[in-house]
């Protein structure tokens, strides 16, 4: 079956995806046309065209807070002594249900925001607003002063202090003194 970029067919608001559009016929790539195909047509019944999000940047080893990780240590998985390999049985046994949920705990969510609170809790300002499950953080830009306390706390690297412009002049007191931008306030 054909469809065009936005998993569609050649029949308006009839969308296709996983094993009949071709390509590779794996359990991973039909979730992933799925997931597509869905938001495509939730965008198609509004009337809009879904436009796929940019790509945040890599988060690399070394910018990851790994001294929040170390009470997380790895599950061991058992395994068949060498001398009882001798057939196709499975080798590593694999994780139950309590082990397995543990381990996937254990994800360093590289980059990704997994709603921790850290970033939260460390804002002296309060200037960051808790969104709801699943809807992340909201920060004020009045109330943040730029002190990166919210990205030093951050585990996985899901904020990054971003400078901003310094085309216009900071305000000055009348003895010289640099004063709060005129869009900072302070939280009562």
């Amino acid at each position: 079956m054909v469809v065009n970029g936005h998993f569609m067919t050649g029949h308006a608001g009839i969308f296709a995806g996983g094993d009949c559009i071709g390509g590779a016929r794996t359990m991973t790539a039909a979730t992933g046309h799925g997931k597509r195909a869905a938001r495509e047509i939730d965008a198609y019944l509004y009337g809009q065209a879904w436009e796929h999000p940019p790509t945040p940047p890599l988060v690399t080893f070394d910018m990851l807070h790994l001294p929040d990780y170390m009470d997380a240590t790895r599950t061991p998985q058992p395994e068949q002594p060498l001398a009882a390999r001798t057939d196709f049985s499975e080798v590593v046994a694999g994780f139950d249900a309590p082990q397995a949920r543990r381990e996937a705990a254990r994800c360093l969510s590289c980059g990704n925001c997994y709603e921790c609170d850290n970033c939260f809790a460390a804002c002296p300002e309060q200037a960051i607003t808790r969104r709801g499950p699943g809807r992340g953080y909201e920060v004020s830009l009045d109330l943040c002063s730029g002190c990166a306390a919210c990205a030093e706390q951050c585990p996985c690297h899901a904020i990054d202090m971003v400078a901003e412009p310094q085309n216009q002049p900071a305000p000055v007191g009348s003895l010289g003194e640099p004063l709060a931008p005129a869009r900072f306030r302070v939280r009562a």
